[in-house]
């Protein structure tokens, strides 16, 4: 499904994970790292991000704070994005808080390669931002886990790009769905070339209740930035805050798009 009718439908089924969060089995947060493989990053640049996810995931600290929420757990992925045109590249969802998660989320991710001997190229051509949004709230809607909080982070170097696909999906809706359904979207702005992105990322990208942009000098940088970016989003605060509504009923959410 595609369009106008999916986005009303992730806006319930989203919201709905929301108000079942305090049911058993449910977790503190859902979280996306989405990160940026267009035609900007080489090759070089994408390992620093990719092995820098990795370390921050195995980091003593980044477990502490996951089992040092309301119930101890938090379901995480991976999303590789680049141009609205090309495919996605998710991990599967992890299950962080028991013995031997994080390793194994992190060992995942360190799977991830560009143009890999035998393995279909990851990424390149335009930044397309919107389409990468949309399809981390498809991956938040299709998992039915409860959660007190879903988040959906971007890390980039770049503005969106103008999508040559026809009917693809900008920025300005995905945000906007993203906002209705109480999804926070929190950016990582990799300013190696585009100076004052964090400024663009604040004003066109994040969404939500408690939402920040935290700033990477380069891609030598984005190892400290993204640890520092998760540990924010781990900590007791955030964990606790109660997503926004902004509707009473999912007719209502519906009814708004």
């Amino acid at each position: 499904m595609t369009g106008r009718f999916t986005f009303l439908l992730l806006t319930f089924l989203l919201a709905f994970s929301l108000r079942a969060g305090a049911q058993e089995g449910a977790v503190d947060l859902k979280i996306i790292l989405a990160v940026d493989a267009s035609g900007s990053v080489n090759r070089d640049e994408f390992r620093l991000q990719i092995e820098g996810i990795a370390a921050a995931i195995r980091r003593p600290e980044v477990a502490a704070a996951v089992r040092g929420g309301p119930h101890g757990r938090v379901l995480a992925a991976v999303l590789v994005w680049s141009d609205a045109a090309f495919p996605k590249y998710p991990t599967r969802w992890h299950l962080l808080g028991p013995p031997g998660s994080f390793e194994a989320f992190a060992r995942e991710v360190e799977a991830f390669n560009v143009q890999a001997p035998g393995v279909p190229a990851i990424g390149g051509g335009g930044t397309g931002i919107g389409e990468a949004l949309a399809f981390a709230l498809e991956m938040l809607a299709d998992e039915p886990t409860p959660a007190r909080r879903l988040v959906v982070d971007v890390s980039g170097d770049g503005p969106e790009s103008k999508p040559w696909k026809e009917g693809a999906i900008e920025l300005p809706a995905a945000r906007a769905s993203a906002a209705r359904a109480g999804v926070t979207v929190n950016g990582l702005a990799i300013e190696n070339e585009y100076a004052g992105l964090h400024l663009w990322y604040r004003a066109r990208l994040i969404t939500g209740n408690g939402s920040f942009v935290m700033r990477a000098r380069d891609y030598h940088d984005f190892r400290r930035a993204i640890l520092e970016k998760l540990l924010r989003e781990l900590s007791s605060g955030a964990l606790s805050q109660a997503a926004p509504r902004h509707c009473d009923a999912p007719a209502e959410c519906l009814a708004r798009r």
